[in-house]
């Protein structure tokens, strides 16, 4: 069952300077004042990942009118991502934790398992403006991901 809850108590959110492979440049994982919505995938080459992009594509509409920044985070070489970037383009960036870093930060990586090496669980963490998680969700596998409603609720926890 998958953990979907805020955390006991507000957590500080780490936050990172991590490669954006479309633009060639770094970018904050968090912006200062803003709120985030920030998933982890486990790779580009994940058909399960790339079906959660392509449905996080329109919500992302959604959220920036709320005023909440959308990111992703895949433990990938960056050359695989920007390859994969050029031929299926998103709304918001896709970002590069080429050491697992952030994964490892977020207690989110995953050294070894039946479905992959040195990748990132699936999870979705709402980071409000303050710099604090006040909701997550941890996937029990690969293909298990918040539903669309879950995601809109938890925006219910910002202040």
């Amino acid at each position: 069952m998958p953990q979907l809850a805020a955390p006991p108590q507000p957590l500080r959110a780490p936050s990172f300077f991590l490669l954006d492979p479309a633009h060639d440049v770094e970018r904050p994982l968090l912006r200062h004042g803003r709120p985030t919505l920030i998933t982890f995938l486990r790779g580009t080459w994940c058909s399960s990942c790339q079906a959660f992009l392509e449905r996080l594509s329109p919500l992302h509409t959604t959220l920036q009118a709320r005023g909440v920044d959308l990111v992703g985070v895949v433990c990938q070489g960056r050359h695989w991502v920007k390859s994969w970037l050029a031929l299926n383009a998103l709304p918001f960036p896709l970002l590069v934790d080429e050491q697992r870093t952030v994964a490892k930060a977020y207690d989110v990586y995953k050294a070894l398992g039946l479905d992959g090496i040195h990748i990132a669980r699936p999870a979705t963490f709402l980071v409000d403006a303050q710099g604090h998680i006040v909701w997550r969700y941890l996937g029990d596998d690969r293909a298990d991901r918040p539903a669309d409603a879950s995601l809109l609720d938890a925006l219910q926890l910002l202040r």
